[in-house]
Formats: C-alpha cells, sequence, structure tokens
C-alpha cells in the first residue's frame, strides 16, 4: 500500500477501484449509502462514466455480522492501458 502523501496525492485519488465488486439489491439495502469519494472513485473508473447501482469498492464495505452470508459478484475486468 502506498502513502497517497508521498506521491503527492489524496487519499481518494490513490484509490484504483481494482475493488470495485457488485452486491445484490437485498444486501444493498443493508448498507450505508456509499460516500461522495467512494461514487466519485467507481464513477472515473467505469468505462462510460455512468454509476452501477450495484457497484460499490468491497475496501469500503465494513463487514458486520448483519450481512453475514453476503455473496459479491466481481465486474469483468478492465484491459490494462498499454503503449
Amino acid at each position: 500500500m502506498i502513502d497517497p502523501a508521498s506521491h503527492r496525492l489524496e487519499e481518494i485519488d490513490a484509490c484504483s477501484a481494482e475493488c470495485e465488486v457488485n452486491i445484490a439489491q437485498e444486501w444493498l439495502e443493508k448498507l450505508p449509502p456509499a460516500s461522495y469519494d467512494e461514487q466519485y472513485v467507481l464513477r472515473r473508473n467505469s468505462r462510460n462514466r455512468v454509476l452501477n447501482k450495484h457497484s460499490r469498492l468491497g475496501c469500503q464495505v465494513v463487514l458486520t455480522h448483519e450481512l453475514q452470508g453476503m455473496v459479491v459478484a466481481l465486474p469483468e475486468p478492465k484491459p490494462w492501458d498499454t503503449p
């Protein structure tokens, strides 16, 4: 994990959305809403800048006993940009 400040980055700019997961509606209702920063990262890294309502950053989901049994889906990987 890099220290964002050592690279002159804000914490949210250090996030690449590699931990994006899709969560079924019945589980989304048990989670707090995504923060503005989480939505920003998801939108910034989406293919068409449109936010999928089931997308969340897995690193931002705080696991509780209420979420026991939750299953998440991993989205299609995004292709690497290669020169």
